[in-house]
């Protein structure tokens, strides 16, 4: 049973059974063919510290989590099934800062809303989609260097990403739409950042 627009769900990121981030976001849309979620600027999330306080990127030492709140509008747009997701990401007064290529394992449907994990390569598109770069290349280096991500593995996450990265420079569906031009419904974020999520708990 999906959810509807203007639900709050609880995103997390999960590496080996262990809760590595959480999120509160708001349902957009719930179709069998496209999720997409709204993460207003000011929403709660957890991240992942090491144990004497200092915030960690990669998954290789013990951690605890710590709260702190989204910086910025995000618009994250998922195809069911698939390795990655695409966010378009706003400064104030809603001017586009980017597109973003998110490489991530598929998203899995929980009670509260859904699990998957980060795979640490990114692809940053400029607003215009005149241009685009490789994110955190160097992390992806360590990541596999330390054994997180096998050379396989790492090979498959980089091809996945030319795969979305052609997907959306060519507008295929989902990005036909104008998804530049979206805005929230005001209550979404009022509830959102007004309490309306719970992370407590979720570490």
């Amino acid at each position: 049973m999906g959810f509807s627009p203007g639900d709050p769900v609880i995103v997390r990121e999960v590496w080996q059974g262990k809760i590595w981030t959480v999120r509160a976001l708001t349902i957009v849309r719930d179709e069998p063919d496209l999720l997409v979620l709204y993460q207003p600027a000011g929403a709660p999330w957890k991240r992942p510290h090491s144990l004497n306080g200092r915030p960690i990127r990669l998954p290789d030492q013990p951690w605890q989590l710590h709260d702190d709140a989204m910086p910025e509008d995000a618009l994250r747009l998922i195809l069911p099934g698939q390795a990655h997701s695409v966010l378009l990401i706003w400064r104030k007064q809603w001017e586009l800062l980017c597109w973003y290529i998110n490489l991530e394992e598929p998203f899995r449907r929980t009670p509260l809303g859904f699990d998957y994990m980060d795979q640490t390569l990114d692809i940053v598109v400029e607003p215009d989609m005149s241009s685009w770069r490789w994110k955190d290349e160097d992390e992806f280096e360590e990541a596999q260097a330390k054994g997180i991500y096998s050379r396989k593995q790492a090979l498959e996450i980089r091809i996945e990403g030319e795969r979305a990265l052609e997907r959306l420079l060519f507008r295929k569906p989902p990005f036909d739409e104008r998804w530049e031009d979206w805005r929230p419904d005001p209550a979404w974020a009022k509830s959102a950042i007004g309490g309306g999520w719970h992370l407590a708990g979720q570490s």
